[in-house]
């Protein structure tokens, strides 16, 4: 294979001995990607801001490109293959497909606007930004993040197969599935926009800093702007954590899983997975107690990072809620009180249902048990509402029995002879509750949204509005016969979703009237949410677009309705052809502002309709494009009139999918958004750190005791290069020594290749390193002056620790790019480079999960490796003269699972006191955030037997920065040249970023410029 960039000049030797090179026979058995003893992993994260995502990035942009893919890698707006029911079942194959179709990128993305001015519409625009506005934001829009959640397969779509015909999964019987990917049990994500805080020119400081804090006014004379934000993330939870390790699903599927398997499927996720049911948090959100948590029924609440909504970890309210009490999606505030009221579903074992509060400062109060007859079974629970005095349970005809199974039918189904009933619950001003009363409905009935609920104070009445829909999303949803099942039941016109009253009389222990409020087809129903338990006026809901239901079996939302529930009248917005909404969050004006802006008040005094809607919406193109291909953009409406249509557009750099529920956090506080510039700039202008044999810095300890803990394991495999032995000599002050004392010196020889050693001998002469991309000779380009070697790896693999340790003990540059769980950018290069080394067809698609770890390009052989034994193998093959490897390294699996086991001895302790996300199991360190793509590779003079070397290569791996490792194992004539380089001073870790010219010691003083400097908040 040809090197497609030739060495040239006097720093790349071409001369070989004949003996030492391999032939092109030898060399093209290594040329196709191999298999054994690789790491398979997968999926999302990572796109900067303002890196375009229409083209997913396979390769870092401004040095040299590796593994350009044959096939077509698969992105955030481009359309998959088109899915088979056979394969997937109808309902799966609808909500993995269009704009259901999962993304694989989080990403962020910034852009400034001026209050007042109104942007150009993007379609004149032939320049798009990854983030564009279009409108004109009110001054007094409150500052605060919008945000919405829902499911986001974190794996390629052939995972989603009916269970058994995915990847690692066991094999079904012939002709039967033991279950269906259903919508709900998709990985959460979240996506926000973030707008930030109103400010003046006159507050920004150097670097963009605010001086003013947040319950400062601002005036209105001046020229008001502010910062809009755009984030999405997975919600990390365990399972997130776990199937991404493991690089395939753990859990079987249980919503749409056959009668038969049913129970097997939820056993082996149990024993598998640690769960009956996985913990998706993919269903709505919350924020109380200045806390934001992503919820899901059935699971604890998970705690996100109100500010970079990371993964902070699954909450327990500080221990006050137990571990086996679930926590509803939908918790309300209750009114006067503050209190947050939810109930806890528990569809496995007794009590199936837990009702509690949580105080304002955080913590849980008395529960209350509702106790069922586990072998009955119990009845699904998903919303409640409440009143003043009153928490409101909701028992509709949606019921589980165990006993169904045994005639192999889902436990869970819509259940005609059941009546629908409400339980009143009394409630003082402290949260105690009284004994549940419950009042029974006509007919069987399901609600999956309430609106609100009140107390009447004329008839004394609960008053309760839903969303009544009788079973139709439990058939809408089902695994096959979907879209036959939809045309029925909308053409009989019954059991569709509408807006609905109930009036209880709690002296009475009645349901005393029912009537149907609109004929509309509605879902995901909302308020001004400081109406919650009080009487409102308005709400607001999405219009389900019912051709979309029948025809292709996808839930969407054609328009907007706003009812005026003491009038019956009704305002309408539609999307327009082929544009979608999803729910929409109503946001109060801002008091902060007290002169409000005429142009949209229309002086009117404050109401409860006095502020905005805002929701994403997604436009799917035209019929020439897939749904998948279209944009997605956050509009805002005037809630007074939203017939007129947005006054505001935010066009995003990704496809927002249809997911589930949105909501509004307040801002958090000054530092929320204040430019993270300021920080890595002081970065930059600091003095660099003085170098301190052995010093460990605060948050350190636990994290070096775990590296210290793999080196031992691995018996310092790495310290030293090959051949390594002492020699006393004279001292030479500009030559390294571990030791000097009476004018000798420690000495260390070694018994490196030919190749590397006419690479040392040119090195003397040029007095540049091979390899050095910082300290370039003039006219020399930074692409030309990489390693040869180029390696695609993953810290936590024990494969990946081998091929590192040889590359030190051979003392070979390297090009490292690396490829943590959760990463795409550097696992797609190298998923594209293997599906064309593999031969595959040039349509066929490529996913992050397709790359085998560790994979080894070779530029000046043009070979390309997969697999550890396999590139260890060669690189002492080509680079040590045709030596065997080590004991340590040798091939096989026992030398596997012990490097295995030495990896996992790290731990997932911090390398740093910085907050960090969620961190799960042995590789809880080794999994990636966000972060910004430099244009340049950094550098970095490390060992791999240094503990304090991993600590700083585990930080660029979890950001996926790619680097060039300059190796100075014991013995490495790298360390005189770091020596002279730092001017007589040789320690280890030793970074240098060409991108902005710092070069600086000390694992903690480099980790905090890497995350000051490269972290996507």
């Amino acid at each position: 294979m040809a090197c497609p960039h030739a060495r040239t000049g006097p720093l790349y030797p071409q001369k070989h001995a004949t003996q030492r090179q391999l032939s092109q026979q030898q060399r093209s058995k290594y040329t196709v990607a191999r298999t054994s003893r690789t790491e398979t992993s997968s999926p999302s994260s990572i796109i900067p801001s303002g890196e375009p995502t229409t083209e997913p990035v396979c390769s870092d942009t401004s040095f040299r490109k590796t593994g350009r893919a044959a096939g077509r890698p698969i992105g955030d707006l481009v359309a998959g293959p088109v899915l088979r029911n056979s394969d997937y079942g109808e309902h799966a194959a609808a909500f993995l497909s269009g704009n259901f179709q999962p993304i694989i990128y989080e990403t962020s993305a910034v852009i400034e606007i001026s209050h007042g001015e109104t942007g150009q519409s993007s379609s004149l625009k032939s320049d798009r930004q990854p983030l564009d506005f279009i409108g004109n934001l009110p001054v007094d829009f409150p500052g605060g993040k919008f945000i919405y959640v829902g499911p986001n397969p974190k794996f390629s779509r052939e995972h989603y197969k009916a269970w058994g015909k995915g990847p690692g999964q066991a094999q079904a019987k012939e002709h039967t599935s033991s279950g269906w990917h259903h919508w709900f049990e998709g990985d959460g994500m979240i996506y926000a926009v973030d707008f930030g805080r109103r400010y003046d020119e006159r507050e920004v400081g150097n670097y963009g800093r605010f001086d003013l804090q947040d319950n400062e006014s601002v005036s209105k004379s001046g020229p008001a702007s502010r910062k809009l934000t755009f984030r999405n993330r997975y919600v990390r939870t365990k399972s997130w954590h776990d199937e991404l390790r493991r690089g395939m699903r753990l859990f079987r599927p249980l919503m749409n899983a056959s009668g038969e398997a049913f129970l097997p499927n939820a056993i082996a996720n149990l024993i598998f997975g640690g769960n009956f049911l996985k913990d998706s948090a993919n269903t709505a959100l919350c924020f109380f107690a200045n806390r934001l948590f992503a919820l899901q029924d059935t699971m604890p609440p998970w705690e996100l990072n109100q500010i970079t909504l990371e993964t902070t970890g699954p909450c327990d309210f500080d221990g006050s809620l137990p571990f086996f009490v679930p926590f509803t999606a939908h918790p309300k505030v209750a009114p006067g009180t503050g209190h947050l009221l939810f109930f806890g579903f528990n569809p496995v074992y007794p009590p199936h249902c837990t009702i509690g509060s949580v105080s304002p400062d955080g913590v849980v109060g008395p529960l209350k048990p509702l106790w069922h007859n586990a072998a009955h079974g119990a009845t699904f629970m998903h919303d409640f509402c409440l009143t003043e005095h009153y928490t409101i349970l909701f028992e509709g005809s949606m019921n589980i029995r165990p006993l169904r199974m045994l005639k192999g039918v889902h436990p869970l189904q819509y259940d005609r002879s059941q009546l629908a009933r409400f339980g009143l619950i009394r409630r003082d001003k402290n949260a105690n509750m009284s004994e549940v009363v419950w009042c029974k409905c006509t007919e069987a009935e399901m609600v999956y949204h309430f609106v609100n609920a009140w107390e009447d104070s004329h008839t004394g009445e609960i008053v309760v509005i839903g969303v009544r829909e009788d079973g139709f999303f439990h058939g809408a949803l089902a695994a096959t016969g979907t879209r036959e099942w939809i045309t029925k039941t909308l053409d009989q016109g019954t059991s569709v979703p509408r807006m609905h009253e109930w009036r209880i009389d709690p002296s009475r222990g009645e349901v005393v009237s029912e009537r149907w409020l609109f004929d509309d087809i509605v879902e995901v129903p909302r308020i001004n949410d400081s109406f919650t338990g009080v009487q409102n006026q308005y709400a607001y809901a999405g219009r389900i677009h019912t051709a979309s239901l029948s025809q292709e079996a996808q839930l969407k939302f054609d328009a907007v309705i706003k009812y005026d529930m003491n009038t019956g009248m009704k305002q309408v917005y539609e999307h327009g052809s082929g544009r979608y909404g999803m729910e929409a969050q109503f946001v109060p004006r801002s008091s902060s502002v007290p002169d409000k802006d005429e142009s949209t008040q229309h002086g009117e005094s404050s109401s409860e309709d006095d502020g905005w809607l805002v929701l994403f919406v997604h436009d799917e193109g035209d019929a020439n494009m897939s749904a998948a291909e279209g944009c997605s953009e956050c509009i805002i409406l005037d809630a007074k009139r939203i017939q007129e249509g947005p006054i505001a557009r935010i066009m995003l750099p990704t496809r927002v999918p249809y997911g589930a529920h949105a909501m509004w956090c307040p801002l958090a506080d000054d530092s929320d958004h204040h430019p993270a510039s300021s920080k890595h700039e002081s970065m930059l202008s600091m003095i660099p750190p003085e170098p301190r044999a052995f010093a460990i810095s605060e948050g350190q300890h636990r994290a070096l005791l775990g590296a210290v803990m793999t080196g031992v394991l691995r018996a310092a495999s790495g310290l030293f290069v090959n051949g390594w032995r002492p020699w006393i000599a004279i001292d030479d002050r500009e030559q390294y020594a571990f030791i000097r004392m009476f004018g000798f010196r420690l000495d260390e020889l070694n018994s490196l290749g030919m190749f590397r050693k006419e690479q040392i001998e040119t090195e003397s002469k040029s007095g540049h390193i091979f390899g050095d991309i910082f300290a370039l000779p003039a006219g020399i380009a930074i692409e030309s002056a990489l390693p040869s070697l180029t390696l695609f790896e993953l810290e936590g693999c024990g494969d990946c620790r081998l091929v590192r340790e040889t590359l030190s003990m051979l003392d070979i540059a390297c090009t490292h790019r690396p490829c943590p769980h959760g990463a795409v950018r550097n696992r797609l290069a190298a998923a594209a480079a293997q599906t064309q080394t593999l031969g595959k067809r040039l349509d066929e698609y490529i996913y992050p999960e397709d790359a085998k770890l560790p994979y080894l390009e070779d530029e000046r052989t043009g070979v390309r490796i997969a697999g550890a034994d396999q590139i260890i193998e060669y690189l002492y093959s080509e680079y040590l003269d045709g030596a065997a490897p080590p004991p340590m390294l040798s091939s096989g699996k026992l030398a596997a699972m012990f490097a295995q086991i030495a990896v996992d001895a790290r731990g997932s302790a911090k390398g740093s006191d910085e907050i960090s996300p969620f961190r799960r199991g042995p590789s809880g360190a080794f999994y990636s955030r966000p972060a910004r793509t430099p244009e340049k590779p950094l550098q970095l003079w490390a060992y791999e037997a240094s503990p304090f070397c991993a600590l700083v290569r585990e930080t660029l791996s979890e950001l996926e920065l790619s680097y060039v490792l300059q190796p100075c194992a014991r013995g490495s004539p790298r360390r005189t040249h770091l020596m002279s380089r730092t001017g007589g001073t040789f320690q280890v870790p030793f970074l240098e970023d060409p991108n902005t010219g710092v070069a600086i010691f000390e694992s903690s003083a480099i980790i905090n410029y890497l995350r000051s400097r490269y972290l996507q908040l």
